[in-house]
């Protein structure tokens, strides 16, 4: 199965809440960069027993797999979660091809869970799909968006997901991701968000999103991390900027960070931007986004 990673078109923290947990408003699209998940083993057994087991069979980031241990792994969770709703055991076995890097803002390991998640409802029949949305809310504020269609308007923390038809935002994509890892606990903290709404884009994006306004969109589009990340990550901003010559149709950081990733109408031009800065940095990927 693959799993998807995403990228922030749009992100707004508005408040904190009581309990901790801040309160957003994003546009996410997943794009076409994907780790593969094959269930190789599933057994029931009895309740309170898991057994996960955990196979590394390459990709471009395979040594994540090899740096995260099993437990701390959100496909490990999500096997918990699962057992935990249905009131079963199990023996699983999974082996992944991993491509997304991780703390990129990319959601690695959010779609991974997702993905199993889907791959072990589809074998067990346990859940509808709004049971494992909100089984997946329990595992990160990201994965019910990566089992929620290609592009939606992401609420709550994350889980209230509501997808949102196709319109010609440019498609084609390239992100840079350099090795450079931000702490997003400590970038939610730098916003100092209070109990008080911020005000929010959310009603004309989601208007001018119905009108298919893709050129006004893409003007009021932000990310409120972004001046936070950058000023604290030199580095990051050389990315931004190299991307930012290019004359993009848009750039922006995605998530906390720390993959900064620029939209393009046109192919050729993105083609072209590809070829040149390949070579400049970690990781640099030619890729689309897969509302389109």
């Amino acid at each position: 199965m693959k799993a998807y990673a995403k990228v922030n078109l749009h992100l707004e923290v508005l408040n904190k809440r009581s309990d901790g947990y801040h309160n957003i408003c994003s546009i996410m699209a997943k794009v076409d960069i994907f780790d593969l998940l094959q269930l190789e083993q599933c057994e029931v057994c009895k309740p309170g027993t898991v057994t996960i087991s955990l196979q590394s069979i390459g990709g471009r980031n395979a040594s994540v797999m090899e740096n995260i241990p099993v437990q701390q792994n959100l496909i490990a969770k999500a096997v918990e979660m699962y057992c935990h709703h249905a009131g079963i055991g199990l023996q699983v076995a999974i082996a992944i091809q991993k491509n997304i890097p991780s703390q990129a803002g990319l959601a690695g390991g959010s779609t991974d869970a997702a993905a199993t998640l889907l791959l072990l409802n589809n074998m067990l029949n346990r859940f509808t799909t709004n049971e494992l949305m909100a089984i997946a809310h329990t595992i990160g504020a990201d994965v019910p968006f990566c089992l929620n269609g290609n592009v939606a308007l992401c609420e709550g923390i994350g889980e209230i997901v509501t997808p949102l038809q196709s319109i010609d935002l440019p498609a084609h994509t390239i992100i840079i991701y350099n090795e450079i890892h931000s702490n997003t606990k400590e970038a939610y903290a730098a916003l100092r968000r209070g109990p008080q709404i911020v005000s929010s884009c959310k009603d004309d994006i989601i208007s001018l999103w119905n009108k298919g306004d893709s050129q006004s969109l893409l003007k009021i589009f932000k990310n409120d991390f972004q001046d936070i990340i950058l000023n604290k990550n030199p580095g990051l901003v050389t990315v931004y900027n190299t991307l930012k010559c290019f004359d993009p149709d848009f750039v922006q950081l995605t998530g906390s960070g720390s993959a900064i990733f620029a939209l393009f109408f046109d192919k050729g031009s993105a083609e072209l931007v590809y070829n040149q800065i390949q070579s400049r940095f970690s990781q640099v990927f030619f890729t689309k986004l897969l509302m389109i």
